[in-house]
């Protein structure tokens, strides 16, 4: 069989704090010949100049997270194409099962169980349930794969012609229940990959649940969303 090549695509906007550790983590858990694609949207502060150290990096031509991705997937070459937000660490863990659940010539998505740091135990239990809900909704084949951390072979990805880039959220979860129209999804519950907890330190746990409850609502209703407010 086939050895499958991997693009990394890292869409970013003002994230100088971060995007070091973030391309170093992957060149630390992912192999060498891994093709590592930083898709920027136009960023003010110094994100572009600490890129360029660790990766290629390419402009977003609109002004949606959906339209960075698209634009790094379009940029790269890998036979799966793995989408990794700019404060979400892979371990290598998530790259070999990833790896492997593309084995399967039937798998088309491999997503994971993501996991702010540093948070306290109930803030923890909640994110379990969170995922809980994820694998549920994959078992019953109607799947949310988050965005932060998730792998789609190129060949469906393209059919589905990728993210939707005329919302700000949801668009993930547009495409993991589009796309599996073309195959099977995983969700690796067990894998647990990283990301930072900034988000719950802007809008804290409630602000989280009214932000994502109304994000789940427009996107039940088939509705787009023109801001997003939690940062990406």
């Amino acid at each position: 069989m086939k050895k499958l090549s991997l693009s990394v695509i890292v869409p970013t906007y003002n994230e100088e704090k971060l995007i070091s550790r973030t391309l170093k983590n992957l060149h630390e858990v992912m192999p060498k010949n891994t093709q590592i694609i930083v898709s920027d949207g136009h960023s003010k502060d110094g994100t572009v100049r600490i890129a360029r150290k660790y990766a290629k990096v390419i402009y977003e031509t609109g002004h949606s997270i959906g339209w960075g991705r698209n634009d790094g997937a379009k940029a790269s070459k890998g036979d799966i194409v793995l989408f990794v937000d700019a404060d979400t660490f892979p371990t290598k863990e998530y790259h070999d099962r990833m790896i492997a659940a593309f084995a399967d010539p039937k798998v088309v998505c491999v997503g994971c169980h993501i996991l702010p740091e540093k948070v306290s135990l109930i803030r923890e239990a909640f994110f379990y349930a969170l995922n809980i809900v994820v694998a549920a909704s994959v078992a019953i084949g109607q799947p949310t794969i988050a965005g932060s951390c998730v792998a789609y072979r190129r060949k469906a990805f393209e059919k589905e012609k990728g993210f939707d880039t005329e919302t700000a959220s949801a668009e993930d979860m547009d495409l993991s229940r589009r796309i599996k129209r073309r195959g099977k999804v995983v969700f690796l519950y067990n894998t647990v990959v990283p990301t930072s907890d900034r988000r719950i330190h802007q809008l804290g746990i409630l602000g989280l649940i009214k932000d994502w409850t109304r994000t789940s609502i427009l996107f039940i209703t088939g509705r787009k969303t023109k801001t997003y407010f939690a940062p990406r």
